[in-house]
């Protein structure tokens, strides 16, 4: 016990008071300490103290396991072979240290680590000593860290800014988001793996913000100008702050596109500082929110922005609600439900946050929510942006109308003012290149005259939120009239001017033509659309068809599948092709598809192959709507199923096949619903369980597995569910009608449907009883002849000791006689001293194979050479036979080896002194070293009496010995310790032998 907690106790004093103080250590420790006895069965574990009981069980676990046989059980599967092969190990070592999951509460496993140490008496392990360590937490964190370095990543894919990772010592680039690329035009290959200073143009903003950044080790909204490989320049405002990147320090960059900005501030150089904040960009603050984990990210702007020390998981469901000033917090909890009700994808407002000393920011929040198929929020990523400045600039701006004319003049936005009616008070000049209109022709008009009747409602509704204060700004997109009678398509953002009383007194807004730009969104939707389906199911037929049916596209595979050109059905309706007799479904189909703009849907009906054969066919697929939500196409993925209906005829008849086979078969074959519950019984459970088939279907297996086997068998029943397996075998006890119990042997299988989801269970079970029955006899059996050679060994070797010792006794005194010896005296002497060092031999070999028996043989690896160890052994067998030699000769090149060079002399002294014992008045034996890239190889050939082909195949068997060595000395053990101590070491032995002619042996050992 104290080797356990060998810790907490070296502190103490003297013996006495650690003896003292060690129980008072144990009952104070948060870990249980136990202690198995080995000595009786079943293994009971008993507690030195009861955490649970002193600090209280706040997480409601289980209790402790009481037997080590309940230990095993809880041990999650994937370890539990691993952790018993390192008790096993213990055994013998003394000790292990080892970690694993155990079930602790229902359904929930935790990660432990145990340290053990085990107590032996005569040699024999009677008792191990553990303690149990929590390990839950430190291992789930490990795990949250490499989440967050992903997390992170997706964090920037995700951010609207082009964004950039580089290495702090060289400047290099290694990563950057896919906007940076689509902003300035450039390929991964212009810019990753090239040194970023590189790409800033003017030399005295690259040269401050070098300086910056290795003075303060971080940037905020330095100014810079960036060139791409096409010589084009952009103003950007790059923010760089420090980050732990691949295990190497970088530095992340944001850039914000400032080029805009730039060309307007040179036209505005006399404007005021406070106008020049209003109009500058900011740094964004990004944060995430997990509505299931209820985990959360700000990033260190926001912090820094505030004021305010970092918080973990700083978010809740409200988002960035409890940051807000109070006037505002509750305006943004009502909108922010209502947008998670509607399922709304994204969200943008305006408010104010408040600060550390008191200060008031005003923030842009921008919002991505992504939703699970139940419409509940599932994720929300976004940004703030500090528009303070803006505010002030807007506040400033009702006070200067010369300044707001200046603005709206030199802007390419048409920037206005309107009463609340919507009569026009203000319009700047850029009205003509927006919507063709001149600012006095728009002075006539009202802005619903020039709103197309499709988006009245919509931007009216939208006008009134802002107007009666239920929003600060708002961004609508919508459809008007040009002056040439076209349709544009149009962005607004608008915005209320009040007065002192705060009463909104104008409606401001600024409004550009957007009509490039949502032609190629929509575009871009449709054509991503087509790759989809192209890349995600090019093996089938995929096809897009306009709401009347024609094809306006379809893969190429239409004809290896239906035989035609794919410009042979471009253009043509897809009901053509459709079977008279499912012409009704399909167009029924069409019509629910369209109405109700299913997005998912399938059919199956039969399709006329340009041949003039009718292929069956299912189709799966939806519809395709518009950013307005109105239908445009159709897309399908048609599957030619042709051969699966002839299959499904052939398998109809092999079902009666199969029901012939299960009720006239010796084994019990049973169909299972996924609960466990009986479909189907064979007759034969009659004769193995006296049920009849009636009865068994009527009974679930709970009801005849053995209560102690039950919770195995279910869980092999629910692994066979769960991945499908097939031909899974396990046993466990059964229950026959008279109560009785015996061993069943179980096959499971898992019984698939056309979608490839399992359906039914398959078992046949038979019973095993007699196999069971030798298995443990054949167990008990090796149980006790290991026992018997343990004790034989140490048992002899006693009386041995004495009867050596009275020898050499008798010798010393034969020795110290004046007389000359009786000559018969002295040759009895020899003798037994010669018979006791084989008789000692023999025992050194029994209880060399004991011990690998028992498992207390281990290996001691250390680096060495194997020609030493070869040379060496050579060397002490020639002591014993002393006119003989042993040639040795080495093959490629020498090399240190991994090896226990204890084991492995006395298995080459066992086959080296075998080779001279059995070639007496013969030719020297040979040894041979062949080194090898993978392997070294020993050869040891003798010229000797050989082995009878009769008795090749019992050689490595205890007390095997060839039937043509006479008389010659030998226990029949030899061999058989060479061959375990070779496998140890993962290697090999063979042999090749001719009576009268020699025999060589060849081991081979793997690189070590």
């Amino acid at each position: 016990m104290e080797n356990i907690l060998k810790d907490a106790t070296d502190d103490l004093l003297d013996v006495k008071k650690r003896s003292v103080e060690l129980q008072e250590v144990i009952s104070n420790l948060t870990e249980p300490v136990w202690s198995i006895d080995l000595t009786s069965e079943p293994y009971e574990i008993v507690y030195h103290n009861d955490p649970i009981k002193r600090f209280g069980n706040p997480e409601e676990l289980d209790p402790w396991p009481k037997t080590m046989e309940e230990w095993q059980q809880r041990i999650h599967p994937d370890d539990r072979e691993r952790v018993l092969e390192e008790v096993v190990n213990a055994l013998s070592s003394g000790s292990a240290n080892y970690a694993y999951k155990s079930l602790r509460k229902e359904g929930t496993y935790r990660y432990f680590r145990d340290r053990i140490s085990v107590y032996y008496e005569d040699e024999k392990p009677v008792r191990l000593d553990g303690i149990t360590t929590d390990i839950d937490y430190i291992r789930r964190s490990r795990l949250n860290l490499e989440l967050s370095q992903q997390r992170l990543k997706a964090i920037v894919d995700a951010l609207p800014d082009p964004v950039f990772i580089s290495t702090k010592e060289d400047g290099q680039v290694i990563f950057a988001n896919e906007v940076l690329f689509e902003v300035y035009e450039m390929s991964p290959a212009d810019f990753l793996g090239k040194k970023v200073i590189h790409f800033y143009q003017n030399f005295e903003g690259r040269k401050t913000y070098v300086e910056r950044l290795q003075v303060e080790g971080h940037i905020q909204g330095h100014e810079l100008v960036l060139r791409n490989k096409k010589g084009e320049s952009f103003w950007v405002s790059a923010s760089t702050m420090p980050l732990d990147f691949q295990n190497q320090e970088c530095f992340i960059t944001i850039l914000q596109d400032i080029t805009d900005r730039k060309n307007l501030e040179s036209q505005l150089q006399e404007s005021n500082e406070r106008y020049q904040l209003a109009v500058e960009g900011t740094n964004d603050a990004i944060w995430e929110y997990d509505f299931n984990t209820k985990r959360s990210y700000l990033s260190p702007q926001f912090w820094e922005g505030m004021g305010i020390p970092p918080e973990q998981n700083p978010l809740d469901d409200q988002l960035i609600a409890r940051y807000l000033h109070e006037v505002d917090r509750k305006e943004f909890i009502v909108i922010l439900n209502q947008h998670l009700e509607q399922g709304k994808e994204k969200i943008t407002l305006e408010f104010r946050l408040a600060a550390a000393n008191n200060r008031i920011i005003w923030a842009l929040f921008k919002a991505g929510i992504i939703y699970d198929n139940e419409g509940k929020p599932v994720r929300a990523v976004g940004s703030l942006s500090n528009i303070t400045s803006l505010k002030e600039a807007q506040t400033r701006l009702r006070e200067s109308e010369a300044k707001y004319k200046l603005i709206s003049e030199n802007s390419s936005d048409c920037i206005c003012l309107q009463e609340l009616d919507g009569r026009f008070v203000f319009v700047s000049p850029s009205s003509k290149d927006v919507l063709g209109y001149t600012p006095e022709e728009l002075h006539e008009l009202r802005l619903r005259d020039i709103i197309s009747n499709e988006y009245l409602h919509k931007v009216s509704d939208s006008m009134l939120k802002v107007i009666n204060g239920e929003l600060k700004t708002i961004s609508v997109t919508f459809q008007a009239k040009h002056r040439d009678g076209t349709l544009q398509w149009l962005e607004t953002v608008g915005g209320t001017i009040l007065d002192d009383q705060g009463e909104p007194l104008f409606l401001q807004t600024s409004t550009r033509n957007v009509t490039d730009r949502v032609e190629a969104q929509r575009a871009l939707k449709e054509s991503e659309e087509r790759y989809k389906l192209i890349t995600e199911n090019s093996n089938d037929i995929v096809s897009l068809m306009d709401i009347s049916g024609k094809y306006v596209f379809i893969t190429p595979s239409i004809k290896e599948t239906m035989g035609y050109e794919v410009d042979d059905v471009i253009g043509r309706n897809s009901r053509e092709f459709v079977h008279p007799d499912d012409l009704d479904t399909i167009n029924d189909a069409f019509s629910e598809t369209i109405d109700n703009k299913v997005r998912d849907s399938s059919a199956i009906f039969r399709y006329r192959h340009k041949n003039g054969s009718w292929r069956w066919i299912k189709a799966t697929g939806g519809i395709i709507l518009d950013e307005d939500q109105n239908p445009i196409y159709i897309r399908a993925n048609k599957v030619d199923i042709t051969e699966k209906k002839i299959t499904e005829e052939k398998l109809k008849a092999k079902e009666e096949q199969y029901k012939l086979v299960s009720e006239n078969s010796a084994d019990v074959i049973c169909l299972h619903r996924l609960n466990g519950s009986f479909t189907f019984v064979s007759p034969s459970c009659t004769r193995l369980l006296g049920y009849t088939v009636e009865e068994k279907m009527q009974l679930s297996l709970k009801d005849l597995i053995h209560p102690d086997d039950y919770k195995r068998a279910s869980e092999v029943f629910e692994e066979t569910v769960k991945n499908k397996r097939k031909n899974t075998i396990t046993q466990y006890r059964y229950q026959k009608k008279n109560g009785e119990y015996f061993w069943v042997g179980v096959s499971m299988s898992a019984v698939l449907d056309d979608d490839d989801e399992v359906q039914f269970v398959l078992t046949s079970t038979r019973d095993i009883t007699e196999i069971v029955n030798v298995i443990e006899k054949e167990r008990q059996l090796n149980k006790l002849k290991s026992s018997f050679i343990s004790m034989a060994s140490h048992e002899f070797r006693t009386p041995l000791t004495t009867i050596q010792s009275s020898n050499e006794l008798i010798s010393m005194y034969l020795d110290n006689r004046s007389e000359m010896p009786d000559n018969k005296l002295v040759k009895h002497v020899t003798r037994i001293r010669t018979e006791l060092d084989r008789l000692n031999a023999l025992l050194k070999d029994v209880f060399t194979l004991g011990r690998l028996d028992v498992g207390k043989t281990q290996l001691k690896k250390e680096i060495t050479t194997l020609t030493g160890i070869v040379k060496q052994v050579i060397l002490e067998s020639q002591v014993q036979f002393k006119n003989r030699s042993v040639g040795l000769k080495v093959e490629g090149k020498e090399r240190q080896l991994l090896l226990d060079s204890q084991l492995i002399s006395h298995a080459l002294s066992n086959l080296i002194s075998n080779a001279l014992k059995y070639s007496p008045d013969k030719e020297n034996p040979e040894v041979t070293i062949k080194y090898a890239s993978d392997s070294v190889q020993i050869e040891v050939k003798d010229y000797g009496v050989g082995i009878p082909a009769k008795d090749q195949s019992s050689l490595f068997e205890s007390f095997s010995r060839a039937s043509n060595v006479g008389d010659i000395e030998g226990t029949g053990l030899g061999l058989v310790i060479v061959k375990q101590f070779i496998e140890m070491h993962g290697g090999t032995v063979n042999f090749k032998s001719e009576v009268n002619k020699g025999t060589t042996f060849i081991v081979k050992i793997p690189n070590v």
